[in-house]
């Protein structure tokens, strides 16, 4: 059974993989998704923020598209794991990239679920400029939940804890 507590832990999880010594994610999502600030979660529903650091930019110093993608999928998986315990695996994952977002700013995340069926589950994403609020991009996904996977909470407790970041 999903929750938003355990929809918090997946996104904390994937920030703190961060190795400190090298400067090196664990993890791809680690990379993108370090940063991320004032996760919320509620039924059906994450928000959280991301500044716009050199790290996460693009060649012309804005928000890199892949980091976008990402955020779609992670922040759209946790808004799943509030109402469902089993993260499923993307079918499809729609970006419409609006605008630029500049580095030095921060994008506020905003992921809600549309539907979740038997086995099918649809997120939408919305990806604003914290100070104009200027949606920048919006993106879908569409996830396949087995009814055999494992809920994540045991997931999570298979990957190795390092110190908790102050998100």
């Amino acid at each position: 059974m999903g929750s938003p507590a355990g929809a918090v832990a997946f996104l904390e999880t994937l920030v703190v993989q961060w190795n400190e010594d090298s400067g090196d994610g664990q993890l791809f999502d680690t990379t993108a998704l370090q940063g991320l600030k004032d996760i919320t979660a509620e039924h059906g529903r994450v928000t959280c923020r991301l500044p716009v650091r050199t790290r996460v930019q693009n060649r012309y110093g804005t928000l890199h598209g892949g980091c976008i993608a990402t955020l779609v999928d992670t922040v759209g998986t946790a808004a799943l794991l509030t109402l469902n315990g089993r993260s499923g695996v993307s079918l499809a994952i729609n970006v419409d990239y609006l605008r630029g977002m500049p580095g030095g700013s921060d994008v506020v995340v905003d992921a809600k679920v549309v539907k979740v069926g038997k086995t099918i589950a649809t997120i939408n994403v919305e990806l604003r400029d914290q100070d104009s609020g200027k949606l920048c991009a919006q993106g879908t996904h569409v996830k396949f939940m087995s009814e055999d996977e494992p809920d994540i909470g045991e997931q999570l407790g298979n990957i190795k804890e390092q110190p908790r970041s102050k998100l």
